[in-house]
């Protein structure tokens, strides 16, 4: 009697990405492309600019992240080699909410509570690095 040949990590995924509905497969893809983008070697420019003292009042307009905003966040990702969750996971919220991702992969809103957070780890790290 032969074993039954165990499925190969593709095989799984294969068959989870076909039971998943379009908004699963989407988040899943915008997880991945932010995480790609966070792993990209940093462009090769001029050091950034100080960090404004009301730096707070200037991460966002609303509840979306200024442009400005995601590349100093993707900055210091790439520079603490972390992913979206991971940052979630620093600022006090659940590594699995994928809010930050979105809105840096989609320009998706994120809660205020979030964006208050992000602004003082952004200037804490900014200041470390």
């Amino acid at each position: 009697m032969s074993k039954k040949e165990k499925p190969s990590p593709l095989k799984k995924l294969l068959k989870a990405w076909s039971a998943a509905g379009a908004e699963d497969r989407q988040a899943f893809l915008d997880l991945v492309s932010a995480e790609v983008r966070a792993r990209k070697p940093a462009p090769a420019t001029p050091a950034l600019e100080p960090v404004p003292e009301d730096a707070a009042n200037l991460i966002a307009n609303g509840r979306y992240l200024l442009p400005s905003t995601i590349e100093r966040v993707e900055a210091v990702m790439r520079a603490r080699k972390l992913s979206p969750s991971g940052v979630m996971a620093e600022l006090g919220f659940s590594s699995r909410d994928a809010s930050l991702t979105r809105a840096l992969a989609m320009k998706a809103a994120l809660r205020l509570s979030v964006i208050a957070a992000l602004a003082d780890w952004l200037t804490a790290h900014e200041a470390e690095g």
